[in-house]
């Protein structure tokens, strides 16, 4: 005897995303992905993938770009406009200290700052 019936889903989603690996793991298994699939198209090794999706690393601030285009959107994670703008541009700390003619470690403190 054969029994069919449709995998079930290992882990159920997150109630909370609070960071790009939970946004990554949500959309992949939405779109009914696996890790090496999305890895693939964000041109980046599956381990990444993984990784991320733990929580044991953060993605790099150049594929956060990749990763908001895959996602469609731009999760809101940092308080911080002006480091949340940085991030998703997928621009480094120093890169854009040059940009706006400031020297980094101001850059790092105006970022640290929660009110700003």
């Amino acid at each position: 005897m054969i029994f069919k019936t449709k995998k079930p889903n290992r882990k159920p989603h997150l109630k909370e995303l609070k960071t790009y690996g939970d946004h990554l793991r949500k959309k992949r298994l939405d779109l009914d992905l696996s890790q090496p699939q999305v890895a693939k198209m964000l041109k980046v090794v599956t381990e990444s993938i993984t990784q991320w999706e733990l929580k044991h690393t953060k993605p790099q601030v150049k594929q956060i770009p990749k990763i908001i285009s895959f996602l469609g959107y731009s999760p809101n994670l940092e308080q911080n406009k002006i480091k949340q703008y940085r991030i998703e541009k997928g621009i480094t700390q120093k890169e854009m200290a040059k940009i706006l003619n400031i020297d980094s470690t101001t850059l790092a403190r105006i970022e640290g700052d929660k009110s700003k």
